[in-house]
């Protein structure tokens, strides 16, 4: 009875994967731009835990060689950061705010898995090209710094990170674009299955998500509005 509920409840849970990654995100815009932004910006450590729960869900292959890249890419990530804080290296100097939860060393633990729900999703999308594996790299580095381009501003606003000085420097691009080839490096070399019917969709939902909040400062100063 027990395995037939467990079985009932993957199966649900693989149906609506996409209904509920769009739900969790729409539910994140409307409480980050509302009164209660406090309390939903603690709520971001448990949205990304619950987002990786559902794309690992919905991973066709859950072989060695997945786990082999999903811990490298943890632990790359992780360890970047780690120079990142304690030393400037890479992206530049910045410094985490409260809202990614506990630190180690004073990075978010979880920001390893930021890392690598970034870089799998892209790893997937750019797997279904027929094009070769140094394209597929360049491109999805690319398509990580886009990504990041619209954290930035976002993660600044509600206590991500912050940034010496208050601008973002032009290394951090650079690092992030570096550091995602690698990663995406590692994709290849372990060979990993790309069938993921959410990955595409989390990765959109997450670029309209950050664009959403990037831009909605500049549109309630337009429309006269004080949010902030």
């Amino acid at each position: 009875m027990i395995a037939r509920f467990y079985q009932g409840l993957q199966a649900s849970l693989l149906s609506y994967s996409i209904p509920l990654v769009v739900t969790m995100h729409m539910v994140g815009i409307v409480g980050l731009l509302s009164p209660f932004q406090e309390f939903f910006r603690l709520l971001t450590p448990f949205n990304l835990a619950v987002s990786a729960f559902l794309l690992w869900l919905n991973h066709a292959d859950r072989s060695l060689s997945f786990f082999m890249f999903a811990l490298t890419v943890f632990t790359l990530g992780f360890g970047v950061e780690f120079l990142g804080v304690q030393y400037g290296f890479i992206f530049g100097e910045y410094s985490y705010g409260a809202t990614l939860g506990p630190k180690l060393f004073g990075v978010p633990v979880i920001i390893g898995l930021n890392w690598l729900l970034v870089i799998y999703c892209i790893a997937v999308l750019t797997d279904s090209l027929a094009i070769h594996i140094l394209p597929k790299i360049l491109l999805g580095a690319f398509l990580a710094v886009l990504m990041d381009a619209l954290i930035e501003p976002v993660a600044i606003r509600f206590d991500f990170w912050s940034w010496k000085g208050g601008v973002v420097p032009v290394q951090n691009y650079i690092g992030w674009f570096i550091v995602s080839m690698a990663m995406l490096f590692f994709f290849h070399l372990y060979r990993v299955k790309s069938e993921n019917r959410l990955a595409l969709p989390y990765y959109f939902v997450q670029l309209f998500f950050f664009l959403v909040l990037a831009s909605a400062k500049s549109v309630f100063s337009f429309l006269g509005v004080i949010l902030y």
